[in-house]
């Protein structure tokens, strides 16, 4: 059991890390009746989100109300999500973030998402695995290019076709 000073010290850790986190993310590492993660999937996760600028914490549903007490988030109950809670803060892109997790839950089937907290609302699990499962920044930014290239590259062809069609007749 924790003392009341320990309790104090995670409470004001909280009130810190959530305002300036981009992304956070709740899960569920344990659910009544269920084998949870293990120390070893734990710490792989930890070492995960660390190379994102972000970590792993697991604390008291009591706790995480208190600290979100002050922010009105629609559909935020903490008490109403099973089993253990732990929470992704992520101070990096919140993209990368969620799709890493997300990536993470899938070999480790222990772990459930609840919803996330980002740019100030929460968004319940179905929205949360949306956004996971968006391709990158990349990926989108290359489809845009190869979209915006295609009338282009069509007309290039049809051009270069009418060109070599009237060279073949003179």
């Amino acid at each position: 059991m924790k003392s009341k000073q320990r309790k104090s010290e995670e409470l004001n850790s909280l009130k810190t890390k959530f305002p300036k986190s981009k992304i956070t993310v709740f899960t569920s590492f344990s659910k009544a009746g269920e084998k949870g993660l293990s120390v070893a999937q734990m710490t792989q996760l930890k070492r995960l989100l660390r190379t994102m600028h972000s970590e792993y914490l697991v604390t008291k549903k009591t706790l995480i109300d208190i600290a979100f007490k002050g922010e009105k988030y629609d559909g935020l109950d903490v008490y109403a999500m099973e089993g253990s809670i732990g929470l992704v803060v992520g101070d990096d892109d919140p993209q990368m973030v969620a799709k890493k997790v997300y990536e993470f839950s899938k070999k480790n089937k222990s772990l459930h998402f609840w919803g996330a907290v980002m740019d100030g609302k929460f968004v319940g699990k179905e929205g949360f695995l949306e956004f996971a499962k968006l391709p990158s920044k990349e990926v989108l930014l290359g489809r845009l290019v190869g979209m915006l290239t295609y009338p282009m590259r069509g007309l290039a062809v049809v051009l270069a076709e009418v060109a070599k069609s009237k060279e073949a007749t003179s």
